[in-house]
């Protein structure tokens, strides 16, 4: 009979004691719970997510298709609508909003990809190849936004557009670009240089330097603005800002111009010797159909010893000869010297 009543009470007392146990591990458990990560969801709302290897998805609203892509490895969420890919190679469908015409995909790949299908928008990460219209571009990191009508571009940005009315190829590296496919404008920004390559091997092509840069492709025309660099041949020219016009290499217009502190530096060999001609104005013209480069604004040439300087002037490319309008001019003549 004790021995029952003991077993009830030690039963009892153990029960007490694990009860306070449990309460003050709960309360402890809620110490500093301010300070702590947030809770993590219920299983029930958790995000479904679905893995995939080696497969093909396609992301379709009202009948139009936006997003193709072919991966090794994708990760789909229902819940927000994220679409991560690795290894990616695909495509972005863009329309007319006015019209809702089909426009020329955007097409791409790298190593990493996330899209935002919500807000239809793909991030591309590490070795990132953009190609649409006439132009390849290639970076580390690519942001394609409002439904593919703005890119930008970061990191080790490197261009190819063909010029469609000559042929030509404009070359451009710079550290960032902003490119709208729609107007086909591309904008480069910081430690940008590049290369303009003629379609014709026997034609002389253009490198330059600048901080910025535009590129206008329907009317071929090329912006510079900032630490302009210039360089065709043995001739270099500086200035604080440029412009190539694409379409008139063949043309009897202006080519190339250049504005602003214009510094020119050109090497001649006259008589077989090495002559280095120097020049400064405020505006530099050249026409490279007819071999020549018109200076205005308070321009002077330094050849050798002769100081030229004119309302304009007009250098032929690798000819001596200088052509001053409204000369104001200082040459100075070495004589032999002889005695009698």
């Amino acid at each position: 009979m004790k021995f029952r009543q003991y077993t009830i009470i030690l039963i009892f007392l153990s029960t007490c004691l694990s009860l306070g146990f449990f309460s003050y591990i709960g309360h402890f458990n809620e110490f500093g719970r301010e300070h702590s990560v947030p809770p993590k969801v219920p299983e029930h709302d958790a995000v479904d997510e679905s893995f995939f290897k080696n497969v093909t998805y396609y992301s379709v609203e009202n009948s139009r298709p936006f997003l193709e892509l072919e991966s090794t490895e994708l990760s789909i969420s229902s819940t927000d609508g994220v679409v991560i890919g690795f290894d990616p190679v695909g495509s972005i469908y863009r329309y007319e909003k006015e019209t809702d015409k089909a426009l020329e995909p955007i097409y791409f790949q790298s190593k990493n990809s996330r899209a935002f299908l919500k807000k239809k928008e793909i991030f591309l990460e590490n070795e990132v190849e953009i190609k649409m219209s006439n132009t390849n571009l290639k970076a580390q990191k690519v942001s394609i936004l409002s439904e593919g009508e703005i890119l930008y571009a970061n990191n080790d940005v490197k261009t190819l557009s063909t010029v469609e009315k000559t042929g030509d190829e404009l070359m451009v590296n710079s550290t960032s670009a902003i490119y709208r496919p729609k107007l086909q404008i591309i904008e480069y920004r910081d430690n940008v240089n590049g290369l303009v390559k003629r379609k014709r091997v026997y034609e002389e092509n253009i490198s330059f330097k600048t901080d910025l840069l535009t590129f206008n492709a329907p009317i071929s025309l090329v912006e510079m603005k900032g630490n302009v660099a210039f360089k065709k041949e043995n001739l270099d020219a500086f200035a604080n800002r440029g412009e190539v016009f694409l379409e008139n290499y063949n043309k009897r217009l202006k080519y190339y111009a250049l504005y602003d502190d214009v510094r020119l530096q050109e090497t001649l060999v006259n008589n077989g010797k090495p002559l280095v001609r120097k020049a400064f104005s405020e505006k530099l013209e050249g026409l490279i159909s007819e071999k020549k480069i018109i200076l205005t604004g308070l321009p002077k040439v330094f050849q050798e010893r002769d100081v030229i300087k004119g309302n304009r002037i007009i250098i032929r490319e690798n000819v001596e000869t200088v052509e001053v309008d409204d000369a104001n001019t200082n040459i100075t003549l070495e004589k032999d010297k002889t005695k009698d």
